[in-house]
């Protein structure tokens, strides 16, 4: 692309049609971006340490599907969290056992204290993690 002036000094016409053609370019490659970023409801990630002491799982995941995990912890713990504020507690569930729950909208944070708990609870709060899993998963 060659900027040439006119003997009267303004842009040649070739070039701003070149420039036009750019511009919307740009505005097109912005709107894309934009709304592929807030239409991204695919960034799960979910990760899971399993030691002798203690059993933690993470799991950061679209906002929108908050609804479904407080549904699921409502109904599996029997305990209703507000997930979708910020969330800091020891949650106490039926059998004595005790879990750390920490939340937020779009992620939750789960720990499990093996020496202070039974293999029993730890298999119950296995098998629930795992429906979280399935719940976040869902489409």
């Amino acid at each position: 692309m060659s900027l040439s002036y006119s003997p009267n000094g303004l842009i040649n016409q070739s070039t701003t049609k070149e420039m036009k053609k750019i511009t919307y370019a740009i505005m097109l490659l912005t709107i894309t971006l934009g709304f592929g970023c807030k239409t991204n409801n695919s960034n799960l990630s979910i990760h899971v340490k399993d030691t002798e002491t203690a059993f933690i799982y993470d799991a950061v995941y679209p906002v929108s599907k908050t609804g479904r995990l407080k549904n699921y912890i409502v109904k599996q713990l029997r305990n209703d969290l507000p997930v979708d504020q910020k969330v800091d507690t020891t949650v106490k569930l039926p059998d004595g056992e005790r879990v750390k729950i920490k939340a937020t909208e779009g992620a939750l944070s789960i720990y499990f204290d093996k020496q202070h708990n039974s293999a029993e609870g730890f298999i119950k709060i296995k098998k629930f993690t795992d429906g979280v899993s399935e719940v976040l998963s869902e489409r």
